[in-house]
């Protein structure tokens, strides 16, 4: 047992070292490359021999040049540049062009910080200890300039490269089938799966700019007919009133932000059903005709739970990411 459990732990180790990102990973290169060449020796797959030696060498590049540009950027000694710079990569972290438009930006701001480095560092020395200073602090800008623009640079390579990997990596990505699930029901529970609702919620996103703290809950239908139609669209900061039709802002009839709305009930004259909401702006009221007096209660008893949602958050202190109760 000790044999063989040596054994193990000798291949685990060689996996492991041979995945680390300061080698470039050198097992994944090798596995891109096998792979391609079993392609090409059982199908006649040249174009996928091309593909897999193209990704595993540029992620390999990708991975050293990563490397070697986060290390020489300590030795700048400037935590607001590298903030920076961590902010450039995570931009272009989401797409093939945003990977080459980071890199372009990080080789930029590079550039341009590591020319900048050496009056902006020699006139704080001066300001802080006078002529000694600014010779000290000359001193540090030429220090810190040349690992800025070297980052500058290696950010460049290291974001080409992986455009190129993610490039080659590109495969048949199936088409969607159904809208994204309504993740939020009554309690914060996750409800089955109803295309109704998912629909509704593409038309919130739509209408929202998919901001993501802006939340379904619910959505009624209060007239129906082309012209006079009405829908009320409840979300967990405020009610639509929309036109039916496509989510744009001209099918918007107005909006009701909860932090203006005091209280929603029903009210009925001369045989017509409304919501009324009633408002804090100088305690004024607006009524919404709806068909039937099952819709305006339906509707009523909806925006009350979420406004109500609304103001339990408002008065609870919590440290929980939930978009549901952030503000």
């Amino acid at each position: 047992m000790n044999i063989i459990g040596a054994a193990e732990l000798k291949s685990q180790a060689a996996k492991l070292l041979g995945s680390v990102d300061f080698l470039g990973n050198p097992l994944g290169l090798f596995n891109d490359v096998a792979e391609g060449i079993s392609g090409l020796i059982k199908d006649g797959n040249l174009g996928g021999l091309v593909k897999n030696v193209t990704h595993g060498v540029s992620n390999t590049a990708a991975k050293v040049t990563g490397t070697l540009s986060n290390n020489i950027g300590v030795l700048n000694f400037d935590n607001s540049h590298n903030e920076q710079r961590e902010q450039i990569k995570s931009y272009g972290a989401t797409s093939r062009g945003g990977q080459l438009m980071a890199g372009i930006w990080g080789f930029g701001y590079g550039i341009v910080g590591g020319i900048a480095s050496i009056p902006k560092q020699t006139f704080r020395g001066a300001q802080e200890e006078g002529i000694g200073g600014a010779i000290t602090g000359a001193a540090a800008g030429f220090a810190g300039a040349i690992p800025k623009i070297a980052t500058g640079v290696l950010d460049l390579a290291s974001g080409a490269a992986n455009a190129i990997k993610d490039t080659s990596q590109s495969k048949y990505c199936p088409a969607k089938v159904r809208e994204t699930r309504c993740c939020h029901g009554p309690g914060g529970l996750l409800p089955s799966y109803s295309k109704r609702q998912a629909d509704q919620q593409r038309l919130l996103y739509k209408l929202a700019k998919k901001k993501v703290n802006d939340i379904f809950i619910a959505m009624e239908q209060l007239r129906s007919g082309r012209d006079d139609g009405c829908l009320a669209l409840i979300t967990n900061h405020q009610v639509y009133f929309l036109r039916p039709g496509s989510a744009s802002e001209d099918n918007i009839i107005f909006q009701a932000p909860y932090s203006k709305l005091k209280h929603c009930h029903t009210v009925q004259s001369k045989n017509r059903h409304y919501i009324e909401l009633v408002l804090s702006n100088k305690e004024r009221s607006i009524q919404v005709l709806c068909d039937k007096q099952y819709v305006a209660q339906r509707a009523s008893q909806q925006i009350n739970y979420a406004r109500n949602l609304y103001d339990e958050q408002l008065h609870t202190v919590m440290e929980s990411t939930d978009p549901l109760f952030s503000d």
